[in-house]
């Protein structure tokens, strides 16, 4: 347990580290265009910055401590392993009737387990796409990646988080996807809502 804190909380030292480092990037960036005298460049970047703000603020305010630590771990993962994230949270976590820890530990597996198969030398196309949304019973986050390792390994993972994941309504799978002639997992996670 102390061992996993200690991770997590290196994770996070390294997500804020990357944060330092892009907003010094930013800065400069936005200094450059104003040096050339293109004020309208520099205002189409300072809008483009502002909205992945709106977007980082998303997981920052998901109202759960514990999801939000596995969000900020997987990005800091990802951008250290190259993987593009793309995410799209709809809601936050503020009526989830499993406990901080157990949606924080399902989180950090799945993500854990999508990029441990992005890392892979084989995956030319390193990208993650990440969907949280809340319906009237529950919450559902979604991870989607390119099927290129076995799934062999993936879905013993995902069956553990499945077992603690039940006996609070919640579920967890992976499943193997075709679209467009592209092969893809998809990790769903489903935790259970408090009722109203």
């Amino acid at each position: 347990m102390l061992e996993e804190g200690f991770m997590e909380l290196k994770s996070l030292l390294e997500f804020i580290r990357l944060q330092r480092h892009d907003f010094l990037n930013h800065l400069q960036v936005i200094s450059g265009f104003i040096q050339m005298n293109k004020g309208e460049k520099a205002r189409e970047y300072l809008l483009e910055v502002a909205r992945e703000l709106e977007r980082l603020a998303k997981i920052i305010h998901l109202q759960m401590p514990e999801a939000t630590a596995a969000f900020l771990a997987a990005l800091a993962g990802a951008a250290n392993l190259q993987v593009e994230v793309d995410y799209d949270i709809q809601c936050n976590l503020a009526d989830c009737s499993v406990s901080g820890e157990q949606v924080g530990t399902a989180l950090e597996t799945a993500f854990f387990q999508a990029l441990s198969c992005l890392s892979s030398p084989e995956v030319t196309n390193r990208r993650l796409e990440i969907t949280l949304r809340e319906s009237e019973d529950c919450y559902t986050c979604r991870l989607v990646f390119p099927a290129v390792t076995p799934c062999e390994p993936l879905k013993e993972k995902i069956s553990a988080v499945n077992r603690l994941l039940a006996g609070h309504d919640g579920r967890a799978e992976v499943v193997e996807v075709q679209k467009d002639g592209e092969s893809s997992f998809e990790i769903l996670l489903v935790f259970s809502r408090r009722e109203s």
